[in-house]
């Protein structure tokens, strides 16, 4: 009669620690899964210019070259346009997107899409440019 107790008790001990394991490995991957799809801002810096011609201009939408010549597309119409420091004071005004031309240098603090589209939380605009490049 011990040895069946023993054997029930050991049987019990034995799921209890397989349900223990699933149910640890579950929540580690509901957190695996969730920490992925957290975004995280990225920064980059380049030279705003014209739309390659197979691409159509978009509204609200710019082109933005690194020095790399790495071409990265952000959707800044629901940007927050600012003016770099070394922007003379005479020069600052009040800024949304149709300030943003080619030419200019800027800074742009972005989050990635679900689709790896670029969303411009900030931009700095570093250098003010007349001519179109």
């Amino acid at each position: 009669m011990a040895d069946d107790f023993n054997e029930h008790a050991a049987g019990t001990k034995h799921r209890i620690n397989g349900m223990c394991r699933r149910v640890t490995a579950v929540l580690f991957l509901l957190i695996f899964m969730s920490a992925a799809t957290w975004a995280v801002d990225g920064t980059f810096q380049g030279r705003v210019i014209d739309p390659p011609l197979n691409h159509p201009l978009r509204y609200g939408w710019i082109y933005v070259q690194g020095r790399n010549h790495l071409l990265r597309r952000v959707e800044v119409s629901h940007a927050h346009i600012v003016f770099g420091e070394n922007i003379p004071v005479s020069q600052r005004h009040k800024c949304n997107m149709e300030c943003l031309s080619a030419g200019q240098e800027i800074r742009v603090t972005a989050e990635q899409d679900d689709a790896g589209e670029w969303r411009a939380k900030t931009v700095e605009i570093i250098k003010l440019t007349t001519r179109l490049i």
